[in-house]
């Protein structure tokens, strides 16, 4: 019963940050993009089973440092290049061992 009524509140933060922004990631304040990359990680760690498995204190501390980085990376345009090298040493190493 808690699991739902934590999935129902989450889904509604998710959907209101959705609403707010139309649905443009690109266009959400800096605090707006916060909320969604909070919740994403939220949503995230709810589906696999790890939400409450370091407690809520530390669970949302290892939340928001992960968001911290993301949306710091994307303000510096990292983000975009470190999936571009990604891709390509991932394809890289697909193409030398081919399975």
């Amino acid at each position: 019963m808690k699991k739902n009524i934590m999935f129902i509140m989450v889904a509604c933060l998710l959907t209101a940050a959705c609403a707010s922004s139309n649905g443009d990631i690109a266009n959400l304040s800096t605090m707006g993009k916060m909320k969604s990359c909070l919740t994403d990680q939220a949503m995230q760690s709810l589906t696999n089973g790890t939400l409450y498995a370091n407690g809520v204190s530390a669970t949302a501390k290892s939340i928001s440092n992960s968001c911290i980085k993301s949306l710091a990376m994307e303000h510096l345009g990292i983000d975009t290049q470190t999936t571009q090298m990604a891709t390509t040493i991932l394809s890289a190493l697909k193409a030398s061992n081919p399975q």
